[in-house]
């Protein structure tokens, strides 16, 4: 009997790819494509990053003008003095000090003769800025928060003096009340120191409101509702 003969194990090649495309990696097309995306995605990313910062810088310097009417009050109600406040100008149309955009000021005791509604030498003031790119007005709201009892029309300040031109200022007597005064330092009775700041940073619209009693209160203007919201 014959023996069995030797079988060797056959080796077979892997079988060929129909097409040529390698097995890893990308083609330059593929390449520039997810480049795009990703381009779109980091642009995306960072538009939205400037718009937080830009709302907070907004936010902050609404906390920044409650502060100056809470500050007023509080300093009116523990010194005894009568304390003003400015926004951008002076009663006399003068640009604030230090190029400051609001300013508290002690003006001193009421009746006495350094009180009179002028920053003299030796008089106590505090200076307060916005934040950059934050400016007073509005650009999207179309009309004042309800509760602005301010008479003047929307724009940067609804305050007015006590005949009846528009103001940026206000005065809080020792008791704390807001009234309204002039350059002159006529007053206004009790009720006419109510009235609103408004800022805005382009995209969006707040409002600061004092009321009459001297309570302080921040809206922000919705768009999408065309109405002020707490």
């Amino acid at each position: 009997m014959l023996p069995d003969p030797i079988r060797f194990p056959v080796r077979r090649s892997a079988p060929r790819r129909a097409s040529g495309r390698r097995d890893a990696g990308f083609t330059l097309i593929e390449l520039v494509t997810i480049l795009a995306i990703v381009g779109i995605l980091v642009a995306l990313a960072a538009a939205s990053m400037r718009g937080y910062a830009d709302n907070q810088r907004l936010n902050s310097s609404a906390r920044e003008i409650a502060t100056v009417f809470s500050y007023a009050r509080g300093e009116a109600i523990r010194t005894g003095n009568v304390h003003l406040v400015y926004f951008m100008t002076d009663p006399d149309g003068n640009p604030l000090p230090n190029a400051a955009d609001a300013i508290v000021h002690d003006d001193g005791l009421i009746g006495s003769a350094g009180q009179n509604c002028t920053m003299d030498a030796g008089e106590t003031t505090q200076d307060f800025d916005l934040e950059t790119g934050v400016g007073f007005g509005v650009n999207l709201a179309t009309a004042k928060v309800a509760t602005d009892t301010g008479p003047a029309p929307l724009g940067a300040s609804s305050f007015e003096d006590p005949d009846g031109n528009a103001a940026s200022w206000v005065m809080f007597r020792p008791e704390g009340m807001p009234v309204a005064f002039a350059a002159d330092c006529t007053t206004g009775t009790t009720g006419t120191g109510g009235g609103a700041i408004y800022l805005s940073n382009a995209q969006r619209d707040v409002a600061i409101v004092l009321s009459p009693l001297g309570a302080t209160r921040t809206h922000s203007w919705d768009v999408g509702n065309a109405a002020w919201t707490q």
